[in-house]
């Protein structure tokens, strides 16, 4: 896995290759933590007058840095070999530089990608101004000239945007088989591979088409939502009634008489949790408001609110809630 990242870091891969490595960052936590931790690995190097980066150089240093320091009496590690280098690294140069949380993306030749973790949102300012949210475990791509010729960028995971005003130059994303044009606006766009797109309109109106067939297109404006299948060869567009599709940034969650399961939905989202119940509980009807809370609150507040639905594991990111009905 850490060779892997690396080479990709490297701009080792072929497009192919790069395209799948892409799609399981979506799905695989671990890789995603890899990709972190190398990342960190070449811009600590970087700032240090290294001028080039490759896979080979990348391991040597992070070898020899290990080399140079003694482990004593780790159990059962948690972490791989490639993360521990990096917590190495950060301590030895610590002096030297801080790491902001909005710091400059990595590069891919003319190409730059804003990544963020698997745990956290992170969000960025763009070079033209716009500001840009991105959902845990997504990637936004943007050519090195972006807010120049052009604003287009691509896509992967979810975000929400802030869209600053240019008639002259549109804002273009490219998302799965869905392309999203814009002049200046807000709305949060989601694409998973293998899954349809949801487009949620905040503020002004978005051009929502299909890459696949350009007489795809429809005009979603505020208070709309539209949803392309994974095909790319429909969108359907209704009025957004869940609000609350931008609580993975916002921690607000606001319901009435809503279905658990649709509950559900939006808490794995919001904090990339798993959580499994089975099918009894499903329909129970939630009504309330969560704010500023963590998901350990949450499901404190839903056990409390249903005696009959018990929490029989809360694990890391994995939680089972079970039931026999809905009686509160």
């Amino acid at each position: 896995m850490e060779e892997l990242v690396a080479k990709y870091l490297a701009n080792e891969l072929n497009a192919n290759e790069r395209t799948n490595f892409e799609s399981q960052l979506i799905e695989d936590e671990a890789l995603s933590l890899e990709l972190e931790a190398q990342s960190m690995i070449y811009e600590l190097t970087d700032r240090m007058d290294s001028p080039v980066f490759d896979s080979e150089s990348a391991w040597a240093k992070v070898d020899h840095k290990t080399k140079e320091s003694k482990v004593i009496g780790i159990e059962k590690p948690k972490y791989t070999f490639i993360k521990i280098a990096a917590v190495l690294l950060v301590v030895a140069i610590a002096g030297f530089l801080v790491v902001e949380n909005n710091k400059t993306p990595a590069t891919d030749g003319n190409q730059l990608e804003l990544i963020s973790a698997t745990n956290e949102f992170k969000e960025y300012t763009l070079p033209d101004g716009s500001v840009v949210k991105l959902n845990a475990s997504s990637i936004l791509k943007l050519a090195s000239d972006f807010g120049e010729a052009n604003r287009t960028v691509s896509l992967v995971g979810e975000a929400n945007f802030d869209i600053i005003r240019n008639e002259n130059l549109p804002f273009i994303i490219q998302a799965g088989n869905a392309k999203v044009r814009v002049l200046g606006t807000s709305f949060n766009l989601t694409t998973n591979l293998n899954q349809s797109i949801e487009l949620n309109v905040t503020e002004g109106s978005v051009e929502f088409s299909s890459i696949k067939n350009e007489k795809i297109t429809e005009k979603v404006v505020r208070g709309e939502m539209a949803m392309m299948d994974k095909t790319g060869e429909s969108i359907k567009k209704e009025t957004i009634k869940n609000t609350n599709y931008s609580g993975w940034w916002t921690k607000r969650f606001e319901y009435e008489n809503t279905f658990l399961a649709e509950v559900i939905r939006d808490l794995e989202d919001a904090y990339r949790v798993k959580i499994e119940y089975n099918k009894e509980i499903s329909s129970c009807p939630i009504t309330g408001t969560y704010e500023n809370k963590s998901i350990k609150e949450i499901i404190d507040l839903i056990d409390v609110t249903f005696p009959t639905i018990t929490v029989t594991s809360f694990k890391e990111n994995r939680i089972k809630l079970e039931g026999n009905g809905c009686t509160n």
